[in-house]
C-alpha cells in the first residue's frame, strides 16, 4: 500500500511538474506574442510618416513671432438706402390679362430630357450651353460609408457617424488618434500635437475624406467644413485639439494654413479665394490669413496672435476656394414659392419648388467679394425650373423687351429689404437664397437679374457700384433702348452699356436712378 501511495505521489507530482512547465511556457509565449504586437504598434506609430512632417515639426519647435491683424472693409462705405425710389408710370392702367403659368414642377422628375455636363468655373457659358439641362443627382439619405483600408493593421480602428447637412456619413480613424493637450497652449503643445498625428497614419485617413469629398461634390470650403465636423467629434466641440485637428488635415490637403495662439486658445487660419468681407486676417509672408470659421458664427480674432513663419515643405499652399463648379449632392428639400409681376398690362403668377437644402448649405457662408457670386455655377432644379417658367415668356421678343420683362420680374416679384433689415449683417445671396427668402436689396437683384440675362440671352453685361448701390448695366448690340426717360449709356472697354436696374421699380433698360445719374461709377465689374 505504501508502494502504491508513493508511485501515485511521484506520478502526480510528475504531472504538476509537467502541467506548470506548460503554463510557463505558454505564458512566456503569450507574453512574447503580446510584446511582439506592443513593439510592432509603437513602432509603427512612432515615425514620421515622411520627412516633410519631420523637417516641419523641427520648423515648429522654432521662435514663433507676434502678428497684428487687420480686418478687411465693408463692400460698401455708403449705405444703402432703406426705402427705394420709383418710376412714376405715367397713365396706370389695369392689366388687361392675367397668366396663371401652371405649377412649375421639380426638374429632377422630367425624365424625358438627358442633362448635359456640368460647366466649371470660370468660362461664361455659351448660348448653346445656356440651354443645357441638369437634374439632381443628390446623395440620398440612407447615407455614404466610405472604404477605410488603414496601413497599420494591428492599430485599433473607431468607427463613428455624422450627420453632414442631412447626409449620414460613417468614417473611421484610428482611436490613437486621440490626444488631450497636457500644460500651457503653447509652441510647444502645438509642434506636439503635430508629432502625434503627423505619426499615425494620415494618409489612409484623407483618403477617405478624400472620398466622401467626390461623393457629395463639395468644394474647398464644404471639405473644410466636413473635417472641422469630425474633428468636433472626436476631440469635443471647438476645443484646441479640434482646432489643431482640422489645421493638420487641411494642411495635409495643401492648403495653406497657419495656426496662430494666445494664452486662452489656438486659432486657425487659411488662405482663402476670392476675398473676404468684415474678417480678421493676418497679412504673413505677402499673404492674407483669414481667421474663417467653420462652424458658421461670426469669427472675432484677438488683435495680436503668435504664429509662425515658413510653411509646410509639401503643401502647395493653396488657397481655399469658396467657388462652386457644381451643386452639392445634398438631399433635396423642396419649398414652394409663389410669384407674382407684371409686365405691358399683363399680370403673371407662377409657382416654384425652392430647394431649402442649398439655402441652408448657404445660411452662414463667408461673405465674400462679388466674384463668388457671379463666378460660381450653382445650377441645379431650383435654377432650371426658374428658366423653365420664363423662357416661353421671351419668345418673339426683341432684345430689349427681353430685358425689360426680366427687369420687371425681379422689380416687382421680390419685397425690398437691406440686409440689416432682413438679416441684422450684410449679406450677398446666390439666385437660390433670393429665390427663398421674402425680401432681398440691390445686390441680391443684380446676382439674380445678371444670372438670367446670362443664360436666358445672347446679351452681355457689366455690374457698376455707385456709392450705396449696385446694378446691371447691358450692352444691347441692334436694337438699343429709346424714350425720354432713357439715360445716356456707360461706355465700357468700346461698347455702350445701358443700365438696367432691378431695384428701380418699374424702370426700363436704360433709366438711371436720379440719385446716380449724374455719378460716375465708383467701381465697374465684368464677370
Amino acid at each position: 500500500m505504501r508502494r502504491l501511495t508513493s508511485n501515485n505521489s511521484f506520478l502526480g507530482l510528475l504531472f504538476f511538474i509537467l502541467l506548470f512547465s506548460s503554463i510557463l511556457t505558454n505564458n512566456a509565449r503569450a507574453q512574447e506574442t503580446f510584446e511582439e504586437w506592443k513593439q510592432n504598434y509603437l513602432e509603427e506609430f512612432k515615425e514620421f510618416q515622411n520627412k516633410y512632417d519631420k523637417q516641419f515639426h523641427k520648423m515648429l519647435q522654432q521662435e514663433w513671432k507676434e502678428f497684428s491683424a487687420e480686418h478687411s472693409p465693408d463692400f460698401y462705405e455708403t449705405p444703402k438706402p432703406d426705402i427705394i425710389p420709383t418710376v412714376e408710370e405715367e397713365s396706370p392702367k389695369p392689366s388687361k390679362a392675367t397668366i396663371d403659368l401652371e405649377k412649375i414642377e421639380p426638374a429632377n422628375s422630367r425624365t424625358s430630357e438627358k442633362p448635359a455636363p456640368e460647366e466649371e468655373y470660370p468660362q461664361k457659358p455659351s448660348s448653346k450651353q445656356k440651354e443645357q439641362n441638369i437634374t439632381n443627382s443628390a446623395v440620398s439619405k440612407s447615407g455614404i460609408t466610405p472604404s477605410f483600408e488603414p496601413n497599420v493593421k494591428k492599430a485599433k480602428v473607431q468607427k463613428s457617424k455624422l450627420t453632414f447637412f442631412d447626409i449620414p456619413i460613417q468614417y473611421s480613424y484610428y482611436a490613437a488618434y486621440k490626444k488631450r493637450i497636457d500644460g500651457p497652449i503653447g509652441k510647444k503643445a502645438i509642434s506636439d500635437f503635430w508629432k502625434h498625428l503627423s505619426t499615425k497614419d494620415y494618409p489612409s485617413f484623407l483618403k477617405q475624406m478624400q472620398e466622401i469629398r467626390s461623393g457629395i461634390s463639395l468644394n474647398d470650403y464644404g471639405y473644410a467644413q466636413l473635417l472641422h465636423n469630425i474633428g468636433n467629434q472626436i476631440y469635443g466641440n471647438n476645443t484646441p485639439e479640434s482646432t489643431l485637428f482640422s489645421w493638420f488635415m487641411l494642411t495635409q490637403s495643401g492648403f495653406g494654413t497657419r495656426i496662430a495662439y494666445n494664452k486662452q486658445q489656438v486659432y486657425l487660419l487659411i488662405k482663402v479665394t476670392p476675398e473676404v468681407f468684415k474678417t480678421t486676417y493676418f497679412p504673413i509672408d505677402g499673404s492674407k490669413y483669414y481667421g474663417l470659421n467653420l462652424n458658421g458664427s461670426q469669427s472675432n480674432l484677438p488683435s495680436n496672435l503668435y504664429t509662425y513663419e515658413g510653411s509646410y515643405p509639401k503643401s502647395k499652399e493653396k488657397e481655399l476656394s469658396l467657388f462652386f463648379t457644381k451643386r452639392p449632392l445634398l438631399p433635396e428639400q423642396q419649398e414652394q414659392r409663389s410669384f407674382s409681376f407684371t409686365y405691358q398690362d399683363t399680370s403673371y403668377t407662377f409657382e416654384l419648388p425652392v430647394d431649402k437644402q442649398v439655402v441652408n448649405y448657404f445660411k452662414n457662408y463667408p461673405k465674400a467679394k462679388l466674384d463668388l457670386y457671379f463666378k460660381s455655377r450653382m445650377d441645379g432644379p431650383t435654377h432650371k425650373n426658374l428658366l423653365n417658367a420664363l423662357r416661353p415668356l421671351l419668345e418673339d421678343k426683341n432684345a430689349v423687351e427681353k430685358a425689360n420683362l426680366l427687369l420687371s420680374f425681379v422689380q416687382k416679384a421680390f419685397k425690398y429689404q437691406t440686409d440689416q433689415q432682413q438679416f441684422n449683417t450684410e449679406k450677398k445671396m446666390f439666385p437660390a437664397e433670393t429665390l427663398y427668402y421674402p425680401a432681398s436689396d440691390c445686390d441680391d437683384r443684380t446676382i439674380l437679374f445678371s444670372y438670367l440675362i446670362e443664360h436666358l440671352t445672347d446679351l452681355d453685361y457689366i455690374v457698376i457700384r455707385y456709392p450705396g448701390h449696385l446694378t446691371p448695366a447691358v450692352h444691347f448690340p441692334t436694337t438699343q433702348p429709346k424714350g425720354p426717360k432713357v439715360d445716356a449709356p456707360i461706355s465700357y472697354e468700346g461698347k455702350e452699356y445701358y443700365v438696367t436696374d432691378p431695384t428701380y421699380i418699374n424702370a426700363d433698360a436704360g433709366m438711371i436712378m436720379s440719385k446716380y445719374r449724374n455719378t460716375p461709377p465708383a467701381e465697374i465689374f465684368n464677370f
